[in-house]
């Protein structure tokens, strides 16, 4: 495996030399302290993740998908440099994107992409204004749709806040019940670390609703078709031994791919990857 073969068609060609012709556009879906295997798609069937299981099950899904640091704000570094933290001094929790740095984003923005994201970024207020666009946590996913010049390819970031701490009831209609959840090994099974799971869950479903919106969207303006979507997490969930940890619980994060007739649907990948993998491909 090489990092410019992750992403594969049918035929075999890079997804990107196929979309020479027509630039596809891009949208990048990340939820905030969500490890695997909590989506249906990785085998739990207590979760209500219908969106992101139907973007599996239509596109593609990586087993062995690894962050290069446990916290938000060093992992997501890498996502946006292709570079381990420590070589972009990002290797501490809320430490900014230095300005020398550069991102994806440049050249993205140098080749005519339209560049936007909503909610959580974790850069730092200087790397939010690399956007052309940058959506208030309020802002309806159709503002970045209206905004964008006609004809013009684009990149979508969203950057979800669920299911990270803190929680509270109230977060999806029918909620989890917390007899019915698994309770991960590693953590004592007892009745509030039962609540804590289903808290956790129920954002993990609110996040799901979303990204099915995101999903409605581009199909309701026929942006479908050229269009692909990458969901991953950006570090383990919030408990012991997870988050912070260099444990799988606090490295192993779900990631999908979904582009109808590029990506072969149903597809599983089994090659060990990084999220520094992800912007040189």
């Amino acid at each position: 495996m090489t990092r410019r073969t992750l992403l594969q068609t049918p035929a075999g060609a890079s997804l990107l030399a196929q979309g020479r012709e027509q630039p596809p556009n891009l949208v990048f879906l990340i939820s905030d302290d969500h490890s695997v295997p909590d989506l249906g798609c990785y085998g739990n069937n207590t979760i209500q993740t219908p969106n992101l299981d139907r973007m599996a099950r239509e596109g593609m899904r990586f087993n062995k998908c690894f962050v290069t640091s446990p916290q938000c704000s060093p992992n997501r570094s890498s996502i946006f440099t292709g570079c381990t933290p420590h070589t972009t001094s990002t290797s501490r929790l809320h430490t900014p994107m230095p300005d020398w740095e550069p991102s994806f984003l440049e050249p993205l923005k140098e080749k005519g992409y339209f560049a936007g994201a909503y909610r959580k970024v974790h850069q730092g207020g200087d790397f939010d204004k690399r956007w052309n666009y940058y959506g208030t946590a309020k802002a309806s996913f159709e503002e970045f749709f209206d905004k964008r010049p006609a004809r013009q390819p684009f990149f979508l970031h969203v950057g979800f806040t669920d299911p990270h701490r803190p929680y509270a009831d109230g977060a999806i209609p029918k909620p989890h019940d917390p007899a019915q959840l698994p309770v991960p090994a590693y953590l004592p099974d007892t009745a509030a670390i039962r609540k804590d799971l289903a808290h956790y869950y129920d954002e993990i479903s609110r996040m799901d609703s979303e990204c099915g919106q995101v999903f409605d969207i581009l199909r309701r303006r026929n942006l479908d078709k050229n269009t692909l979507v990458v969901f991953t997490g950006d570090n383990g969930l919030p408990f012991p031994r997870a988050k912070g940890a260099c444990y799988d619980p606090g490295l192993h994060v779900p990631l999908l791919a979904w582009w109808p007739g590029r990506i072969t649907a149903g597809a599983v990948k089994e090659d060990l990857i990084a999220h520094v993998d992800l912007p040189v491909t």
